[in-house]
Order: structure tokens, then C-alpha cells, then sequence
């Protein structure tokens, strides 16, 4: 019975680790659009200044 749980608890970790790492890099590709998105704007802005 310990074993069993241990096993469940140890598919449960992973579990969530695997979860924290998919969000993670969720965020990343999220900060990288950001980033493209800013350029993209700063590139107009000074399209119209000229």
C-alpha cells in the first residue's frame, strides 16, 4: 500500500512539474510577441517622425 502511494504521489509531482513548465513557457513566447510587437511600434513611430 506505501508503495502505491508513493508512486502516486511521485506521478503527481511530475505531473505538476510539467504543468509549471508548460506555463513557463507559455509566458516566454507571450514576452517574446510583446517584444516584437514594441519594435514593430518603435519602427512606425519613427517612420511618421521622419
Amino acid at each position: 500500500m506505501v508503495v502505491l502511494i508513493g508512486i502516486i504521489l511521485l506521478s503527481a509531482l511530475i505531473l505538476i512539474i510539467r504543468l509549471f513548465g508548460a506555463w513557463m513557457l507559455r509566458i516566454d513566447e507571450v514576452i517574446k510577441l510583446q517584444k516584437e510587437m514594441l519594435a514593430e511600434m518603435k519602427k512606425h513611430s519613427q517612420q511618421q517622425l521622419s
